[in-house]
């Protein structure tokens, strides 16, 4: 008869599955996104081997780090999330994703670090109860934003709105929801992400990049503005990961300080 799996065992052996990836291979901190162009770039960059599976990998042991593209949307995010709380060296998550910029200050091109997140997905829900907030680790999102100020931009900060939803840009109430209550941006994964990062004390954050503005005239993403942001913006949103994660190396200690007084 065979011994009933733990939890733990269970989500190393689906992480393993789903990357063709030993769960020791896993590296301390980790890289999120849903492209694999930006597999392709990271390995590039670091001179790593991809490992092709349902979700391709690359681990850069002499960085400390591994990025895994998981695909898109919350029940996605949800699967990697709670796998990634399981492994035994996790010490950060930090999402690099592209999202609709709601806000007019916005625009292509920015990157913005998410200060909270409203919870309109439907994976948070198995992990928090509805009255808790979807935030980032301040301990992370502060190295986060001194990476892209120390690389001569702006970053912005606000409130995002993660949804399940598709094509919602023609829904006029909704749009008028998303102006009233100014919300900075929309995305498909960020409440699950922090949610389940809260959940199991996995220190997280993102450095999120507009890839359009959906509610101006002609912003709605095409096959060729999408392109176009790849080809402007992805090199620089990889270099601000590898700073970031390069940071985490050399003052994990500062890291660990605040993380123990916001914990």
């Amino acid at each position: 008869m065979k011994e009933v799996l733990k939890e733990h065992e269970y989500a190393r052996y689906t992480i393993e599955r789903y990357t063709g990836c030993e769960a020791q291979d896993f590296q301390s901190h980790i890289l999120l996104t849903n492209f694999n162009k930006y597999v392709e770039c990271f390995s590039n960059k670091t001179g790593a081997t991809i490992h092709d599976a349902n979700f391709h990998t690359v681990h850069v042991p002499e960085m400390n780090c591994t990025l895994i593209n998981f695909g898109i949307g919350s029940p996605q995010a949800a699967l990697v999330m709670h796998c990634i709380a399981f492994l035994d060296n996790i010490k950060s998550v930090v999402m690099l994703g592209m999202c609709g910029g709601i806000d007019d200050v916005l625009k292509i091109g920015d990157f913005v670090i998410p200060a909270a997140c409203i919870r309109a997905e439907g994976s948070s829900r198995h992990y928090l109860p509805p009255e808790f907030p979807a935030i980032p680790t301040f301990a992370i999102n502060k190295f986060c934003f001194k990476t892209v100020r120390d690389m001569g931009l702006s970053p912005r900060s606000g409130l995002f709105y993660t949804t399940d939803r598709r094509m919602w840009e023609f829904d006029n109430d909704f749009v008028d929801y998303l102006r009233k209550h100014r919300i900075m941006g929309i995305d498909m994964e960020l409440a699950t992400i922090y949610a389940i990062a809260y959940a199991y004390e996995v220190p997280t954050g993102s450095i999120m990049l507009v890839s359009d503005m959906p509610l101006q005239r002609r912003g709605i993403k095409s096959r060729d503005s999408q392109e176009d942001v790849f080809s402007r913006y992805m090199d620089l949103h990889i270099d601000m990961a590898i700073r970031t994660v390069e940071a985490f190396n050399r003052k994990w200690d500062e890291v660990e300080r605040t993380l123990n007084s916001e914990w």
